[in-house]
């Protein structure tokens, strides 16, 4: 479209009237790397339909997945999936020299993070071959692609800027202003929220503003703000500098409330680019995924935030989308894209789409492979019902398999729900990605030990990813929180060399800190339970893994037990098979046990009567003594899965198996 058609535009019902610009603009959105190359950036998405409904001219570009290309997947991956990223923030020093100039502090960050040449090692990378990426191939890719004729007919150039990739933005929008002044830079997105955004545009001065929090509004108003010709120093949510030098205070925008009236995001510009480069090339083994939102916030989070978590910076307010939008929506991009695997990135599922959405899914004839966030309290039933629908992995958030840590962590969960979980999931097919976090205050060896001493019990079921201490996240209670004790905190070191810039304050660009945490379990204790995970992991290995399974006859069950590499078989009958049963969907107590035989009626004891509450406890016990069952305040929870399949078979979408993100 022409710069400076005139436009009549019809308002939508979510944008105020303000977002009616006076006339068309050309804006790229660009998705700079280490974004992910296996799905297209939602917020480049959303933010291209929005502005089109308005009429701009808007595109989403996708340098990642050039970058992608001309590395190689296999390495553009290494990098972006490294296990420490946080850590030492290797994407961003890779642009270093791209973005800030020459700085010979190769060596300086080797010594810091000997992990990161043995990484590369590992790839095949040595590090003349790292140093020579940072300082030869990258600014000449960044230089090549800010030469290129396509730029000169923008107006606005907006770059979302999400984990590791803001200082390639940063680099290539530098180059962009240099040569075009009169261009307009915007950044957003989750590494300029708070703080960080003001931080970024006082020193950065190629950058003209910063959308600080939700964009749906503030980027539309801004980009007619621009359309007049105004100062947009004013729009909520929108940071800019001012004409004495400084840098107007980002006032919080409008969030979206009215979640149905969101555009479908536009992906369109994603799949020409993974067309023409070729899809081998840009996401090699991994499965192509589309990406979808359906809240906003967290349920949970407003009555009980998490303490480590640092998500939702602005509040965690929830909103959702009504299942019928929600279910057109998906079904709209499916059809537009021929793409089955979904990864839903809610916060947390809405409930409600339990009976709602997935009972619809459930009904269509499609071979979806969705992804969800969900709480750890669902019950056997959930889960089915998540399967039934189509899910075929989901993060639930465990964390952990201590009651006491989980507490301090504010779950809202324990041992028995969180295991539930894994032993239903396993069940029903659903493949659930956790880990188990640690340093907490207040946690003990006590807890490690108990955690170490049930691993083995639970090697039938899917392990953790690993164990790890939890990360200090701005935003979260944790960091925001005094009361919570932690010390001496401080930027993660690798601010300082990703960006070496003078001024620059890392304390408010950070989103991840160094800090000491008092009252913490030993290193001992967390050692011990990190080498159990280890061996649980590797249990897993083989395509032999262990059971703990059973079959269910008229009156009995035979449970068979591979764990620890022994087979051994156990036969229940009468009313122990029943109460052992009774113990399996939800944790159970002796006493509840015995009331729900009772009113069974049908199973008796060796004297024809009904078991006295004190039989069924002694047999719950022994349960747990033969390690075929947990107890914790009185409550227990049988491990063994029922042989018996819990769906019928379904055939999955080609390339939604579990290699690949």
């Amino acid at each position: 479209m022409a710069a400076g058609r005139e436009l009549t535009v019809i308002e939508k019902p979510l944008f105020p009237p303000d977002c009616v610009p006076s006339r068309s603009l050309r804006i790229a959105l660009v998705n700079m790397p280490w974004a992910r190359t296996d799905t297209p950036s939602i917020q480049c998405g959303l933010l291209q339909a929005a502005l089109a409904s308005f009429g701009h001219d808007a595109r989403s570009l996708y340098p990642n997945l050039e970058l992608s290309a001309e590395l190689g997947a296999g390495l553009y991956e290494i990098i972006t999936e490294a296990p420490s990223e946080r850590v030492h923030l290797f994407g961003e020093w890779l642009f270093g020299t791209a973005a800030f100039g020459v700085r010979q502090d190769e060596e300086e960050y080797r010594r810091l993070f000997p992990e990161v040449p043995e990484m590369c090692a590992a790839a095949g990378l040595d590090w003349d071959a790292v140093t020579a990426l940072r300082r030869e191939r990258l600014p000449a890719w960044i230089d090549e692609l800010a030469a290129r004729d396509d730029w000169a007919a923008l107006d606005v150039v907006g770059f979302t800027s999400t984990f590791m990739q803001n200082v390639a933005a940063l680099a290539l929008a530098r180059r962009l202003k240099e040569a075009r002044p009169e261009l307009v830079v915007v950044f957003g997105g989750a590494n300029y929220d708070g703080d960080m955004g003001p931080e970024y545009v006082r020193n950065f001065p190629f950058i003209d503003y910063a959308v600080v929090g939700e964009g749906d509004v503030a980027f539309p108003r801004l980009a007619a703000a621009i359309a007049r010709g105004d100062s947009a120093a004013d729009v909520p949510g929108v940071c800019a500098r001012t004409h004495r030098g400084g840098v107007s205070p980002a006032v919080p925008g409008p969030r979206v409330q009215a979640m149905d009236r969101l555009p479908v995001p536009c992906y369109d510009d994603y799949f020409a680019a993974v067309e023409s480069l070729g899809k081998g090339n840009v996401i090699g083994r991994n499965t192509q995924r589309l990406l979808v939102e359906f809240s906003r916030g967290c349920w949970w989070g407003e009555k009980h935030h998490c303490t480590f978590c640092g998500l939702n910076a602005l509040g965690m307010q929830y909103r959702a989308k009504s299942p019928g939008k929600a279910r057109a929506e998906l079904e709209e991009l499916m059809r537009r894209h021929r793409v089955l695997a979904v990864d839903a990135v809610d916060n947390i599922l809405d409930m409600g789409y339990l009976g709602s959405l997935c009972g619809s899914l459930k009904e269509a004839p499609w071979d979806t492979a969705l992804f969800f966030e969900v709480k750890a309290n669902l019950t056997r039933e959930q889960i089915r019902t998540l399967a039934e629908a189509g899910v075929w992995k989901i993060q639930p958030g465990l964390e952990s398999l201590s009651s006491n840590v989980l507490r301090l962590m504010r779950k809202g969960s324990t041992t028995l729900l969180n295991v539930r979980l894994l032993k239903w999931a396993h069940y029903y097919g659903v493949r659930v990605d956790w880990n188990i976090l640690t340093g907490f205050p207040g946690e003990t060896d006590e807890d490690y030990a108990r955690q170490t001493a049930l691993v083995p019990l639970l090697t039938h079921l899917e392990p953790p990813a690993g164990v790890g201490r939890i990360w200090l996240e701005r935003f979260s209670p944790y960091f925001s929180d005094p009361s919570f004790g932690m010390r001496e905190i401080a930027p993660k070191p690798a601010y300082r060399l990703a960006y070496p810039v003078p001024g620059l304050d890392h304390g408010r660009i950070a989103y991840f800190f160094d800090y000491e945490a008092p009252g913490v379990a030993s290193a001992d204790a967390v050692a011990a339970l990190r080498k159990a995970v280890e061996g649980w992991q590797r249990a897993w290995e083989p395509a032999e893994r262990p059971l703990l399974q059973y079959r269910r006859g008229p009156d009995w069950l035979t449970l068979l037990d591979t764990r620890g590499g022994r087979r051994r078989k156990a036969t229940l009958t009468g009313w122990r098979a029943q109460a052992y049963e009774l113990c399996g969907d939800a944790p159970r107590s002796g006493a509840r046990v015995h009331r729900e035989l009772a009113a069974l009626g049908a199973l008796t004891g060796p004297d024809g009567d009904l078991p006295s509450a004190r039989e069924v406890a002694d047999f719950l016990r022994l349960t747990v003594e033969h390690g075929i069952c947990l107890e914790e305040d009185g409550k227990y929870l049988s491990l063994a899965v029922p042989v018996r399949p819990g769906l019928p078979a379904r055939t999955p979408p080609a390339g939604s198996g579990t290699a690949g993100r």
